[in-house]
């Protein structure tokens, strides 16, 4: 190979391997330290969306992903007896890896082993905490899981063209952590 050839190799290779700045695209996420309004519901969250996962700790610190997610009500009753534990089911097209996270099947669309879950649960006096699992291996609803790779992102808030939080991932301990942005896919780029 000629001394250009190899230069554009390793620059193809440097290209590739390097984390892109969280600030790409052409709206900023920033981390939100807000709390959960207490009537916040799971439910508000059904639609389609833009994502943008921030790595703020782990392999891929300071690098960001960007893509969709879907989230809609179950078609149905729900596989899961006694009666269902999530609100919403959905897919998306996140590539967990550009950040450090757990890779897993987020497109899946099999009702059995969806890519997303959404929870809306209690925090004891504290108002209530939004879920959402990212992952089809996660997401089974044959099996009930103890341990295995995990994408949890934490919805912090509500906000009328989207939501926003905090994520972590690990297998079973946490190896990545940041926050997140999703905004409903039919509002402008501001």
């Amino acid at each position: 190979m000629s001394p250009l050839g190899w230069a554009l190799a390793v620059l193809a290779l440097l290209c590739g391997c390097s984390p892109r700045p969280a600030a790409a695209g052409p709206r900023t996420c920033a981390p939100s330290t807000a709390a959960l309004d207490s009537s916040a519901a799971a439910a508000a969250l059904e639609g389609a969306y833009r994502i943008r996962l921030v790595a703020g700790a782990g392999p891929r610190r300071d690098s960001s992903t960007d893509g969709t997610l879907t989230l809609e009500q179950p078609a149905g009753g729900s596989p899961v007896e006694p009666p269902r534990r999530y609100v919403l089911r959905g897919y998306g097209d996140i590539r967990l890896d550009e950040v450090g996270a757990a890779a897993d099947d987020v497109a899946s669309q099999d009702a059995a082993r969806p890519g997303v879950l959404a929870f809306d649960l209690p925090a004891g006096g504290q108002g209530r905490r939004i879920l959402l699992r990212l992952g089809a291996e996660a997401n089974r609803q044959d099996v009930m899981r103890v341990e295995g790779a995990y994408t949890i992102l934490r919805v912090r808030e509500i906000r009328p063209d989207g939501f926003v939080g905090d994520w972590t991932s690990g297998s079973p301990l946490p190896v990545a952590e940041g926050h997140f942005c999703a905004w409903r896919a039919d509002t402008t780029d501001t």
